[in-house]
């Protein structure tokens, strides 16, 4: 009979747990769930009939593979107590600010260190990676268990604090914007429910019609946007409120907290 794949999850806050309900289903597995509050991983088992709610040290012995998703200040003594446990099993790192060069000074496991964002929960996600010290069939194993969970993007490392600013980071920026537009079809008239349905269906064409197409996103736009229209008048009122330099402003001051965060 074939070994049960053991998949264990340290930290069930709301992108561990997000990526834990994707993969659940993976063949042949059990999920090993701890969290520093109980409650949340009581929670999570609720809605993962193959899973257990165990204690760290019994997490970290039994797992073969490992997510990591602690706050950063706490993840340097959840690697020391893992050496003491298991020297042997895979880690996937989720904490931000903490390189695979830190992380080897204090435990010589098989790391790979990655970046998802909240879509993930929907299989839509995008998920930077960055392997280090791994087997092929470590790697392959990583691919296949998160291969529900969307896109994922080998990158180096140095290069993941910039790349997640637009991966992962704006997503919120996105949120709020769609939000805004609710808002603003609200203030119009219109039911808020109605209004809802009508931006987040319009935002999920434009991102298929984005994919599909061999146009680039302004070239797309423009096409909306006839001469002395109504659109291009919506469309410069942004610009001249100088739209790209907020975005870059916004992205900028991210990138300038991940970077303090190392």
């Amino acid at each position: 009979m074939e070994k049960q794949l053991k998949i264990g999850f340290i930290g069930t806050g709301h992108m561990g747990a997000s990526l834990a309900l994707v993969i659940k289903d993976y063949p042949n597995s059990i999920l090993l769930l701890n969290n520093r509050t109980p409650l949340k991983a009581e929670k999570l088992k609720e809605q993962i009939k193959n899973s257990e709610v165990l204690s760290f040290k019994e997490v970290a012995e039994q797992s073969d593979i490992l997510f990591i998703g602690v706050k950063p200040i706490d993840f340097k003594e959840v690697l020391y107590e893992i050496k003491k446990i298991n020297t042997k099993v895979l880690i996937i790192t989720m904490v931000s600010g903490i390189t695979i060069k830190e992380i080897k000074e204090i435990i010589d496991n098989p790391i790979i260190r990655i970046q998802p964002n909240t879509p993930c929960s929907v299989k839509s996600g995008v998920t930077l990676v960055t392997y280090s010290t791994i087997t092929d069939e470590q790697k392959n194993l990583f691919i296949n268990i998160m291969k529900e969970t969307g896109e994922l993007f080998e990158i180096k490392e140095e290069d993941m604090n910039k790349i997640c600013v637009i991966s992962g980071s704006a997503s919120a920026y996105l949120d709020y914007f769609i939000d805004a537009l609710i808002k603003a079809g609200v203030n119009q008239g219109i039911n808020e429910k109605d209004a809802t349905k009508y931006v987040l269906k319009m935002v999920e064409g434009t991102a298929k019609l984005n994919l599909a197409s061999n146009k680039t996103p302004i070239e797309l736009g423009k096409e909306v946007c006839s001469p002395g229209g109504s659109t291009i008048e919506g469309v410069n009122v942004l610009l001249n409120q100088n739209l790209y330099k907020i975005v870059e402003d916004a992205c900028l001051a991210t990138l300038k907290k991940n970077n303090k965060m190392i």
